[in-house]
């Protein structure tokens, strides 16, 4: 996107506080969601004792730290940095912005899921997709950060259940 095509979206949202508003509620509300979501389903896989609980928890946990250091190794300048606009909500952050960190989890979480409880993953995956637009409607990510985020956390979740059963 373009400077242009972000001051246009981020001047519409500040034009309509209300939908400003439904925004952050939106954004803030679906990453809430995804932990909150996540760590119930851990809990329902301990008091089940299921064999699926390390791999529920190691796996997330391995792409959460790939993840980190695959975006800290690229260092891409965030939207607001390389184009000079301010974000739609305050924000500081320098770089670091490919891939999406809050998309690669929500993925990763999003599989995660899948193995335990297919409904689950499904409503994750949405929020998932919830959380990426987010992200770029309040300008702190391209579009291109947080569709890599939800492929890379994805992809890299599903390798790590490949492993995982291979390994159980």
């Amino acid at each position: 996107m373009k400077t242009e095509q972000y001051n246009a979206m981020l001047g519409w949202f500040r034009a309509r506080p209300a939908a400003r508003r439904a925004l952050r509620i939106a954004s803030t509300g679906a990453v809430a969601a995804v932990y909150v979501l996540y760590a119930g389903l851990l809990g329902w896989l301990f008091w089940q004792r299921s064999p699926l609980l390390p791999g529920e928890v190691l796996v997330p946990a391995v792409v959460f730290v790939a993840g980190s250091v695959l975006r800290k190794a690229i260092n891409r300048p965030r939207p607001y940095e390389m184009l000079g606009f301010a974000p739609l909500f305050p924000k500081d952050t320098r770089g670091q912005s490919f891939p999406s960190r809050h998309c690669f989890s929500a993925a990763c979480i999003a599989v995660a899921a899948w193995f335990a409880c297919p409904p689950l993953a499904a409503v994750l995956g949405v929020l998932g997709c919830v959380i990426a637009a987010s992200r770029v409607l309040s300008g702190v990510h391209y579009p291109s950060d947080v569709l890599a985020g939800l492929a890379f956390g994805a992809a890299a979740s599903g390798l790590g259940f490949a492993v995982f059963f291979a390994i159980c």
